[in-house]
This record gives structure tokens, sequence and C-alpha cells, in this order.
């Protein structure tokens, strides 16, 4: 099996965790998941020689689980230092600059915000990641990019309505 087509299901694999991650309308759930889809989705840009989104999954994994535990602003810029040093480190394209800001929107609203305004957050860094996905070719990161979107919309409007009643 080749490279691309094993990158392709690790998409398609990544994508089946995000369904589950992202409809968590409890923050801790929804990080824990994350974790999941990280490993996942990290393997599956390396095989798609995508290396700067690869390793910037692997320190999405660590400030996921970081996150967990604090959500401090000074963790936050230290996770935002180590960003954009790994990005610039093995830069390859200027593709990389959206997984690089990406990534930052990521690690402000993983350890600055909550509820709505960190679902905001990450809607935000999902666009960033779905331009990249489109140019690099991913097919399963393009359809969990979007579910992403919408589903971090959904939720959203969930949890205003369970906060209004």
């Amino acid at each position: 099996m080749s490279n691309e087509i094993i990158g392709q299901l690790l998409g398609g694999l990544s994508f089946s965790f995000a369904l589950v991650a992202f409809y968590q309308k409890r923050d801790l759930y929804l990080k824990i998941v994350l974790c999941f889809v990280m490993i996942v989705h990290g393997a599956h840009f390396y095989f798609l020689d995508a290396i700067v989104p690869a390793f910037i999954c692997l320190l999405s994994l660590i400030r996921t689980i970081v996150s967990i535990y604090t959500s401090s602003f000074k963790v936050a810029l230290v996770f935002i230092v180590l960003t954009l040093i790994v990005g610039i480190w093995n830069f390859q394209s200027p593709r990389d600059v959206l997984v690089i800001l990406a990534s930052i929107v990521g690690v402000y609203s993983l350890f600055c915000l909550q509820g709505v305004q960190m679902r905001i957050g990450l809607i935000s860094g999902a666009c960033l990641w779905l331009t990249n996905n489109l140019l690099v070719g991913s097919i399963g990161g393009s359809l969990m990019e979007t579910f992403i979107i919408v589903t971090n919309v959904s939720t959203i409007y969930r949890l205003q309505r369970s906060s209004r009643a």
C-alpha cells in the first residue's frame, strides 16, 4: 500500500475521532478525545509528506494534554514559542504558515478560553487548517475541519440554548 493511501486512510480515521470529539459539551471530554485526533492526524500528515503539519499535530497533542491540567497564559506562551520554533525549523512551503497560525490560535483557545469562546477560537483555527488541508490534498483532513466548523457552531448553539433554560 502506498504512503498516499495510508495517509488518506489515517485522515479518515482522524475524521472519525473528530466526530466524537467536537460533539462534546464538556471541555474535558473534548480535550481527551482531541488527543486521539492529534495522534492519528499527525501520522496522517507524515504519510502525506507534510512534515510541519505532522510535527504541529504532535506538539498539539502535548499542549492538549497540558491544557487539561492548566489554563495558564504563561503556559500558552511557552507553547506558542514552541509552535514557532517547530514551524520555522521544519518550514517547507508558504502553506505551512497556515498551520503555524492555526496552532497558535488553538493554543490560545485551549489555554485561555472556555465554553463558547474556546469553540469560536477552535472554529478560527479549523478554517486555517481547512485551507492547508485543501492545499495538501488531505481528503479526511478537509472533511474533518469542515465537520469541526459545523459541529462547533452547533455546540455553541446548544451551549447558549442550555444556558438560557
